[in-house]
């Protein structure tokens, strides 16, 4: 369970002092698939960046099952990230100068793993997502749906827990965009808690529970 105790998070720019979040508590069940919204400014993407480690908080207390992830230093942040969290971005953040399948095999490289193995788990994931045929293929080469499978079969090779989601579906068309929602309801029944961030409310209705942020407050908390 991911648990938020009276988050804040400032930030401070030339002696001017932002609140990005503002006392946000809140509790996400493993497995759960969840929407957060807002307009733009309200915190949703600072939240978004504090459950997966890429920024902390400034008070409160962030906690993941047993471990109090808040007091972690740098280094152990990192570690924790790698081990738990993945991400998708809207831009999909592919490596332009790599194939699909090299792009899918990157997380796999820093760890111990044999490149048989790695094999094995990148065209097992290139085959979860309907892309195996594009395995040799640049992301330049691909459509936007296709490039954003396959930033999903990304997230997916390590198999971690989390999966982070920044606008998924905000550069594609709206039949695509549904096409990579039932993928993620998809992965969200392997038994990932699945966060996704998005501005459509067609989508956010696709998710368990819409959480809804305004002025770093949570507003509305809701199934």
């Amino acid at each position: 369970m991911i648990r938020l105790n009276n988050v804040t998070k400032i930030y401070e720019t030339q002696g001017i002092k932002t609140n990005a979040l503002n006392g946000i508590s809140l509790e996400i069940e493993d497995g759960e698939m969840i929407a957060v919204m807002g307009p733009s400014g309200s915190g949703k993407s600072t939240l978004l960046n504090i459950i997966g480690c890429m920024d902390t908080l400034t008070s409160g207390k962030y906690e993941y099952n047993e471990c109090e992830v808040s007091a972690l230093k740098q280094g152990q942040l990192n570690a924790f990230r790698k081990k738990h969290v993945s991400f998708v971005f809207q831009n999909f953040a592919l490596m332009k100068d790599y194939t699909v399948y090299e792009n899918v095999e990157l997380p796999l490289l820093p760890r111990n793993i044999s490149k048989k193995e790695r094999k094995k788990i990148v065209n097992e994931k290139l085959e979860l997502m309907g892309i195996s045929e594009l395995a040799k293929k640049f992301p330049t080469q691909i459509s936007g749906g296709q490039q954003q499978r396959c930033a999903i079969a990304r997230a997916l090779v390590a198999e971690n827990d989390i999966i982070l989601a920044d606008e998924p579906t905000g550069a594609l068309d709206s039949k695509t965009g549904d096409d990579i929602m039932e993928i993620f309801k998809q992965v969200n029944k392997m038994g990932k808690t699945v966060i996704i961030i998005t501005h459509d409310q067609k989508v956010a209705e696709k998710c368990n529970r819409i959480i809804k942020i305004e002025d770093g407050k949570i507003k509305i908390n809701a199934k």
